[in-house]
């Protein structure tokens, strides 16, 4: 039931193993993406996406298909260097194209100093055309030229 794919997705929330999840079952609704998208990627706060689960890299619902969320998996499996897929869907889901200044206002500082280390992180070690799509930039901060 749908029910019970809710308490599944809670539940893995501070899952650190569990890389594969695929599930069978009879009466579910599209509903249940939303819990299993807000698992992988919480993208109320920066806060709340650095704390989402970034260790699963496989999941399979029936034959369901989401673009949403096999995005998030994407990144997972993408970035598995720990810290660096928070990274990723930080850059992704903040500072791209709806970057707000409040996002920072109530953060707690040595978060705050994480994001930021992890962030200047990211600009060092993820691939330069992630940064070029999402922040339209070169990762030396010039205007990425979109004819190339």
């Amino acid at each position: 039931s749908d029910d019970a794919m809710i308490y599944i997705a809670s539940s893995l929330q501070g899952n650190l193993t569990l890389k594969g999840l695929r599930i069978h079952a009879r009466g579910l609704t599209a509903g249940v993406l939303n819990p299993l998208s807000t698992l992988l990627c919480d993208t109320t706060t920066i806060s709340s996406t650095y704390n989402s689960n970034h260790t699963l890299k496989c999941i399979k619902i029936n034959d369901w298909i989401d673009e949403t969320i096999c995005s998030y998996l994407e990144l997972n499996k993408k970035y598995p260097e720990e810290g660096l897929v928070a990274t990723a869907k930080i850059i992704k889901y903040h500072f791209a194209h709806n970057f707000q200044l409040g996002n920072f206002e109530s953060m707690e500082a040595s978060l705050l100093a994480q994001i930021v280390s992890y962030v200047n992180r990211g600009f060092q070690v993820c691939d330069k055309a992630f940064f070029k799509e999402r922040l339209g930039r070169n990762v030396n901060g010039d205007r990425a030229n979109n004819n190339l």
